[in-house]
């Protein structure tokens, strides 16, 4: 069973709203890795840059290497998700952008920030991927995936999607992950289980302390019917942990704590520990995790604020 090392802070700061962190480790060095989380005036920021850090000493220490900033008033858009991702030799920022403070009338756009270098230069691409809070970009058999959920109307209702390319610069296609009249999917995490099939984890919107579904795919555009698991929580981040088995980290709405999870996949069973607490006057202000897998332990940023003014970034430290 997993068990907790260490937590430290990565990054605090009074003045800013620091939030959504995510992971990932270098290709090329084993105890390099790559941290990006956005900083902003607010959780809906008119004011915004992404943090992209680099440690090089299995994330115990942090150096910042880009800032990139958008505003509403320089630039007509702020950012809002970032993940992490490889493809090929290239180290991608995934992060959607957004028009305004209100999410139900802005317009999205998810961005490509490309470095070739380890971050020391970044390209800033935009796509055609519709939608919000896209996920990781996972290598499936000939296609690469991007899953991301998309606001329907101004009810808030959500529709889950997926996006695929097969070099990653044009994006042929976009097909329904999860849709319901009764559940709002969004905020899915896709893990590849060998090349055989896809597991996604999806966030049910319609209340604030909902159950997490999953569903599955042999193609990467034709999804099994949600299933329904017993974990209340929002923002799951899912790696393999086994050829059986997920390890998935997120903002558990049940007890108000960042938890982590080991999905049993051939008896369908989980179990969970606790990282770190958060009071349900916070609820909405912590939680949204990374994960990246270090051979011996899990690497696994998060932000909180318990008692601070503004939220901030720490890092937990998992033990295989």
């Amino acid at each position: 069973m997993l068990k907790l090392n260490k937590i430290i802070t990565v990054d605090e700061d009074k003045e800013c709203y620091l939030s959504f962190p995510d992971i990932i480790r270098s290709q090329k060095e084993k105890k390099t890795f790559f941290l990006v989380y956005r900083s902003g005036n607010g959780h809906h920021p008119t004011i915004s840059s992404l943090i992209l850090k680099k440690s090089i000493n299995g994330g115990r220490s942090w150096k910042t290497i880009q800032e990139v900033e958008l505003t509403l008033e320089k630039h007509g858009r702020v950012w809002n998700c970032p993940r992490l991702s490889y493809i090929r030799d290239a180290l991608y920022i995934v992060c959607d952008s957004k028009s305004g403070t209100y999410e139900r009338q802005a317009q999205f756009k998810t961005m490509f920030l490309v470095s070739t270098d380890e971050g020391e230069t970044l390209n800033i691409l935009e796509t055609p991927i519709p939608g919000m809070v896209p996920d990781k970009i996972i290598y499936f058999k000939d296609k690469y995936i991007c899953a991301n959920h998309k606001i329907k109307n101004k009810k808030n209702e959500l529709i889950q999607l997926v996006s695929w390319s097969r070099d990653t610069t044009m994006w042929y296609d976009t097909n329904i992950m999860a849709h319901s009249y009764e559940q709002q999917f969004c905020e899915a995490s896709v893990v590849n289980m060998n090349d055989n099939y896809l597991i996604a984890y999806l966030r049910d919107n319609s209340g604030h302390k909902r159950n997490i579904y999953t569903v599955r795919s042999l193609d990467g555009i034709s999804w099994s019917d949600p299933e329904k698991h017993r974990i209340f929580g929002q923002r799951v981040t899912a790696l393999k942990h086994s050829d059986n088995e997920i390890v998935g980290a997120f903002r558990n709405t049940n007890n108000i704590n960042v938890s982590l999870f080991i999905h049993d996949l051939k008896n369908n069973t989980m179990k969970f520990i606790n990282i770190d607490e958060e009071t349900r006057l916070n609820q909405y202000n912590y939680g949204y995790t990374g994960l990246a897998d270090n051979d011996t332990e899990y690497l696994l940023p998060y932000y909180i604020k318990n008692d601070a003014q503004n939220p901030y970034i720490k890092l937990a430290f998992i033990r295989k």
